[in-house]
């Protein structure tokens, strides 16, 4: 992880700079507060909030900007790195997926080869 100050010209003040790679095997929890921007600066990031039935996935160069306080689990099956910009520094948690993207990608994959092979997709 790197971490840096920055002051933008937007006026929105003094920020923290974060950047993390993630893993297939492991999920990373970020507490965030209204106003932090998440940017996949590689591959494709995963967002959850537990509880909350939607998902959101960013593409590298997508920006995702935080409308509540809430603990988020970030993870990526194609080694992402996530760029976190907070107006305080953010403590992250590493957590072990058992059921993670590394597990899924082989149900995901054959799913797409059944609804191939129908000519849904």
């Amino acid at each position: 992880m790197s971490t840096a100050c920055l002051l933008p010209h937007t006026g929105f003040g003094p920020f923290t700079a974060s950047e993390w790679q993630l893993s297939p095997e492991h999920s990373l929890m970020l507490p965030v507060q209204p106003g932090d921007l998440l940017q996949s600066t590689q591959g494709t990031v995963w967002i959850t909030v537990d509880g909350d039935p939607r998902d959101t996935l960013l593409a590298t160069g997508d920006v995702h900007t935080v409308c509540e306080n809430a603990v988020l689990r970030l993870s990526g099956f194609d080694a992402p790195r996530v760029k976190v910009l907070s107006r305080k520094p953010v403590q992250a948690r590493v957590w072990r997926d058992t059921q993670g993207w590394s597990h899924w990608l082989p149900m995901a994959r054959a799913w797409a080869h059944r609804r191939l092979q129908a000519g849904a997709l």
